[in-house]
């Protein structure tokens, strides 16, 4: 026979007892343990990002789906509870912050003339900053290094904005033409016409430059290619390609470091031929030019600086020659973009990236232009940014090259 185990109860308490009816009740919270919820950091990130991601797709239908995927996957995310709770958050507000920069990006308008004035981006905020705590504070302007002013902000066209989205008491003047020894001799002579801004605001500027031919032939020859009417040509078929040029529109100012060197170049050579040919993009079997190499490129790689980064007003080019400014690994396409640039002070650290000055600006308009450029506003797209775009656009109309020698001739 199977024995059944025994179970023994305990006696139910006083307060389990069933005929005890008394309700059990806390005590209320005093006034001094009653506190205020708040939303966290997290979720107010949350909420700008849906009203963003909601915005973007509503009110920005041209605005390229590279930009507004990323906001809108963001507005639809969702903060998990549990173990990594904590990680998530930090991974979304990380994200959320990145992705918020791009909602600055000014949208292309095919009418620029009836487009809105762009305003500037002004300096960090820093009472936040020396506390450490914007993100706490929810203070983004601190936090991503922008102050972003609203009315208070320039027009970025206007010459007398600054770097800083305010107005300037005076204009800015150029300091003075560099001086130079005797063995720089300028044998070319090239004239940059450059619109800044677009619509009714836009404004125009010349920068007249001397290249040092005797002292860096090679150098020289690779600059007037690419302000000329040849071009830069490294591919020997042009049925499918064209020359990279500067001028006809093709070039503008590609960055701008305030206060210290601009950079000229063709961005794009799709988009720079597209714009040659009146067309909206570049046919698809369009192949740029890629860098110079063999014996053109050594060519370039055994020519010396002329001189040192000292002063404003000094054309450099990088160590290997144009079309290798970029620094990291580029396509052929944007290979370009950062062809030469100009001090606008006296920059040592040029000399220490091995960059070579080939020519130097020529007269007191070109030494105000250059002053007014790199004093202008630019776009940062991350926190702490020394440079960036320029805000109002640098095109370059027209890029001419002359022979000081015909200009001799001639007078």
């Amino acid at each position: 026979p199977t024995t059944r185990p025994t179970t023994t109860t305990k006696p139910p308490t006083a307060e389990q007892h069933p005929h005890n009816h008394t309700p059990t009740t806390e005590p209320p919270p005093t006034t001094s343990e009653t506190k205020t919820t708040m939303k966290s950091p997290s979720m107010l990130v949350l909420s700008l990002a849906f009203i963003a991601g909601s915005s973007v797709v509503a009110f920005c239908p041209d605005r390229p789906m590279s930009i507004r995927s990323p906001i809108t996957s963001l507005s639809s995310k969702k903060i998990v509870n549990g173990a990594n709770s904590s990680n998530n958050r930090r991974s979304f507000l990380s994200k959320t912050l990145s992705t918020l920069p791009y909602l600055l990006i000014p949208i292309s308008s095919a009418n620029a003339a009836s487009s809105k004035v762009q305003m500037a981006v002004g300096s960090a905020e820093s009472k936040c900053r020396e506390k450490g705590n914007c993100l706490e504070t929810f203070e983004l302007d601190g936090a991503i290094g922008w102050q972003w002013g609203g009315k208070e902000r320039c027009d970025a066209s206007d010459p007398m904005c600054g770097a800083d989205g305010r107005l300037r008491e005076e204009a800015l003047t150029g300091q003075s033409v560099p001086t130079k020894d005797a063995d720089l001799e300028i044998t070319h002579v090239i004239e940059l016409t450059m619109t800044i801004g677009t619509g009714s605001n836009a404004d125009t500027g010349t920068m007249k430059m001397g290249l040092y031919g005797t002292k860096c032939p090679e150098l020289v020859k690779e600059m007037t290619d690419l302000c000329g009417r040849t071009g830069i040509v490294t591919s020997q078929n042009l049925l499918l390609g064209a020359p990279v040029k500067l001028g006809e529109g093709c070039g503008s100012v590609t960055y701008i470091r305030p206060e210290e060197r601009l950079e000229f170049g063709v961005f794009s050579q799709k988009v720079a031929y597209a714009k040659s040919i009146h067309q909206s993009k570049a046919p698809d079997e369009f192949v740029p030019q890629s860098r110079p190499s063999g014996e053109r490129l050594e060519l370039v790689r055994g020519e010396p600086s002329s001189r040192v980064h000292d002063v404003a007003g000094l054309l450099s080019v990088p160590k290997d020659g144009i079309g290798y400014g970029g620094g990291l690994p580029v396509k052929d396409d944007d290979a370009y973009a950062s062809a030469f640039q100009v001090t606008a002070a006296s920059v040592p650290d040029m000399d220490k990236e091995g960059r070579k000055v080939i020519g130097q600006l020529l007269d007191s308009e070109s030494m105000d232009l250059l002053a007014r450029l790199a004093g202008s506003p630019t776009r940062k797209m991350l926190p702490g940014q020394n440079g960036g775009t320029p805000l109002a656009k640098v095109r370059v109309d027209d890029c001419t090259v002359s022979s000081v020698a015909d200009l001799v001739t001639k007078e």
